[in-house]
C-alpha cells in the first residue's frame, strides 16, 4: 500500500471522529455520511483547495433538493436521476472551465481536495429534513464551517506533506480566512488577490494564491459582481505567470 492510499484510508475512516463528528452519521434514508476523499492526487504540481463537498440531492415526497448521499469525490463529475430529472454536479465543470482549461492543466496532474471533508447542511436543507420528519446529523452544519475547518488543518498538513505541491490555489474567501486565521467576512474578501504569498500549515510552507469561489465566478450576468471580470483579466494572468515561475 502506498503513502497516498494510506492517507485516503485515514481520511475515510478517521476524519469525522477526529474533528468531533459522529462517524456513523446518516442521511435521511440511512445512507452513511462519509468523508469525501481526494481522488486526483497529482504530486509536485498544483494543489487546489475548496471549502467542503456538495452532495447528491433528490426530490422526495414533493420536496426538492433534499440531500441524500455523498459526492463521489471533490469537484468530481457525476450525473444522477433525482426522482424528477437528470442532474449533474456542476463543480467539476466549473473547476475545468475556470481554472484547468485556462491554465492548460489536466486534473490528473493536480491534487484536488476540500478543507472540510464532509457535506454540511445549510438552513434550507435543515428545513427540508424537518418537513420529512428527518433529523440532520449533529454537527454537520454549514454554520460550523469555520470551526470544522480549523480542526481540519492537521489533515490539510497531511495532504500537503503527501502532495509536495509547488503551488497552491484556494477557492473562496472563507477558505482563505481559515488559513490566515481571519473570521471577519470583509477581511476575508480582502485576502482574494491576484498575487501569491507564502502559507505555512504546520511544518509545511507553500506559495499560495487565494481565488474567488467558482460559484461567484460563474455569475457572469450580474452587473454588480466584479469577480468574473477580475478572474479573467487579473487572476488568470497572475496564475499563468505563477505556472511559469513554479513549473506546475
Amino acid at each position: 500500500m502506498n503513502e497516498i492510499q494510506k492517507l485516503q484510508q485515514d481520511i475515510y475512516h478517521n476524519y469525522a471522529k477526529r474533528v468531533g463528528l459522529d462517524p456513523e452519521a446518516v442521511y435521511l434514508h440511512g445512507t452513511i455520511l462519509r468523508p469525501v476523499v481526494p481522488l486526483d492526487t497529482g504530486k509536485k504540481g498544483l494543489f487546489i483547495l475548496g471549502a467542503y463537498p456538495s452532495a447528491r440531492f433528490a426530490l422526495i415526497d414533493g420536496i426538492s433538493d433534499v440531500p441524500t448521499a455523498d459526492n463521489l469525490g471533490p469537484f468530481e463529475s457525476e450525473r444522477w436521476f433525482d426522482g424528477c430529472r437528470v442532474r449533474q454536479q456542476p463543480s467539476a465543470r466549473e473547476l475545468e472551465e475556470l481554472f484547468l482549461e485556462p491554465l492548460s492543466l489536466q486534473r490528473s496532474t493536480c491534487w484536488i481536495t476540500d478543507l472540510v471533508k464532509i457535506f454540511l447542511f445549510k438552513q434550507g436543507h435543515i428545513e427540508r429534513y424537518k418537513k420529512l420528519n428527518a433529523v440532520v446529523p449533529s454537527g454537520y452544519l454549514r454554520e460550523d464551517f469555520f470551526d470544522l475547518a480549523k480542526k481540519s488543518l492537521l489533515w490539510l498538513e497531511k495532504e500537503l506533506e503527501a502532495a509536495q505541491p509547488v503551488f497552491m490555489i484556494t477557492l473562496g474567501a472563507e477558505v482563505a480566512g481559515v488559513l490566515r486565521g481571519i473570521r471577519s467576512k470583509t477581511a476575508q474578501i480582502k485576502l482574494l488577490k491576484p498575487e501569491y504569498s507564502t502559507l505555512t500549515v504546520g511544518s509545511i510552507s507553500v506559495p499560495v494564491m487565494h481565488c474567488a469561489h467558482p460559484g461567484i465566478l460563474m455569475r457572469r450576468n450580474d452587473s454588480k459582481n466584479p469577480w468574473p471580470s477580475k478572474h479573467c483579466h487579473e487572476f488568470i494572468p497572475a496564475l499563468e505567470q505563477a505556472r511559469k515561475d513554479f513549473g506546475f
